[in-house]
Parts: structure tokens; sequence; C-alpha cells
């Protein structure tokens, strides 16, 4: 498979401070607000874009906070997220090879972005560094449930620093992300092409569980409901939660409690519902 892993899940909102003091309160370090610039091309000046991120960061998956740096001035990528919903808009998964990717779905007839080298500064313990990274869109207009994309890094020492990866809930991974769908088949059969596997059914959802560990699971809006109980849905189809794995689900409990968050049974996981979560159902589980 080309295909190896969900890399990280991209969440757009209003309010980075609100979301920050949230995710805090469920336990994790956030990453120090870092403003977006990056070089369209090789040796392009890097350029500021208006917006900026804090991040969930583990050994190899993130969650990634976007907003724009000033909301008085929103940047347009960030405006035109908020305008469909605060929450979840963005699956990136991992690839060695991004061109390989490009070209197979090329080969089924899925439009693509083509391949586009990036690069980006980051704050290191020995300065800043040039991150450097390639990507590529999947079927730009064909995507209603967010900007799905892979990515190969070519220096991922400097996006997973080890300081920013132990979190106070003992969560260790971003571990699964759950799509909604309104055409469930349909979704299934473009995710198939997308991701190039076969998914597993379990009971009516469909699940790709990835080489590297990560798990995307598809299900249809009727039984939204029972799987992911008491929150509110984006517009579907979306990306409707994220699912952390942690080493102590009891002290999770009391500390989400605690800290006055509403706390659902999804079968042997938590829920803390996204309106409390700034759009994103976040779960839970061992």
């Amino acid at each position: 498979m080309d295909i190896t892993n969900i890399n990280h899940v991209g969440m757009a909102v209003r309010d980075l401070a609100d979301a920050t003091r949230r995710y805090e309160a469920m336990g994790f370090q956030l990453t120090p607000y870092s403003p977006h610039s990056a070089a369209w091309r090789p040796g392009e000046p890097v350029t500021p874009l208006g917006s900026g991120n804090r991040c969930v960061m583990f050994a190899d998956t993130y969650l990634e906070i976007l907003a724009s740096e000033d909301p008085t001035k929103p940047a347009e990528r960030i405006a035109n997220f908020l305008r469909h919903h605060q929450g979840a808009h963005i699956i990136c998964f991992d690839s060695d090879d991004c061109e390989a990717v490009d070209l197979r779905l090329r080969a089924c007839q899925v439009g693509t972005s083509g391949v586009i080298p990036l690069q980006r500064d980051i704050d290191t313990p020995a300065g800043v560094q040039t991150a450097r990274f390639a990507r590529v869109q999947f079927a730009p207009k064909n995507t209603p449930e967010g900007y799905i994309q892979a990515a190969t890094h070519f220096t991922p020492q400097y996006i997973y620093q080890h300081r920013f990866t132990a979190h106070a809930n003992g969560c260790t991974r971003l571990a699964e992300t759950f799509l909604v769908a309104l055409d469930f088949k349909a979704i299934v059969e473009r995710y198939t092409t997308y991701i190039g596997a076969v998914p597993e059914m379990t009971g009516d959802l469909m699940r790709f569980r990835l080489p590297l560990g990560t798990i995307l699971t598809i299900l249809p809006a009727n039984m939204a409901a029972s799987v992911l109980p008491g929150t509110v849905l984006p517009p579907l189809p979306g990306i409707a939660a994220v699912r952390f794995a942690t080493t102590d689900l009891g002290a999770q409990e009391r500390r989400l409690c605690h800290a006055g968050f509403t706390v659902n049974a999804a079968g042997s996981h938590l829920l803390v519902p996204a309106e409390e979560a700034c759009g994103v159902a976040v779960m839970f589980g061992t």
C-alpha cells in the first residue's frame, strides 16, 4: 500500500484561545502557536499565509487546530472552512511516495492537485529549521466531507518533536477518525479507491485499518446516534469524530468530569460531544 497511516486530522476554529483552554482541560499538551508561512515552489521565498495552528502531537500522528492569525482579518482558507462549519475539515494520510499515490489515483480517473512540494519554518530546540514535505490532494471537486490528501515528510524530526508528545491524560496516539456519510456505499467506494485497500465490515461500519495502525471508520448517518451518542454532527458527509488511545481510561473519565465536560459512553470508549470540543467529537479508548 502507498497509504500507510492517518498522519493528521485538521480542524478549524473561530477562537483559538477557547479551543486551547478546552483541549488543555482534556489533558493535552498543545504546541506553541505557529504562524503559517509557505513557499509553493522550491527556491521561492517563504511568505505568511495569515493563519496558524496549535497541535496535539504524538510520535507519528497529530491533531491540528487551525485559526486565523488575526480574527478581524480572517485568512481565506480558514474563513472558507468556518463558513461551512467549525470542526474537522482535513484528513491527511501518510505516504512514503506521493508521486505513486498521484499516479495511482489518476489511473483510477480520480482528479488530483498533482504533487506539490512545500516547506515551512519550524521552531526547534536548535533554532528555526525548514520542514520539507510534499502533498497531493484527492479529488478536490468531489470531497464535500473535507480536504483529503496524502503527504510525504522529508524532515519528520522537525514535525514530531519529542518535547511535545507527552500528555497528562496518558494519550499516546490519534488512533481513529470517523466519517459519517449520507450515501454510505458511494463514500466507501471512493475511499477504497483513495486508500487503495479494501475495508473490513464491523457490523454496519466500514473500517480501513492502515499498515501503521491508525483506522479510518465510515458509518452511515442512521448509525451515528448509536456509535457517536449525544453529539452534534457536522454537515454530512463530514469528519465527525476522532479517537485518542489512552493508557488509563478511568483516570481520563475522572479528569473530564472534574473539568466539567459531558462524558458519554460510546461502547467501550468515552466521548466528549462536538459542541464541547469546538466542532469535532473527541473519543478516548484504550
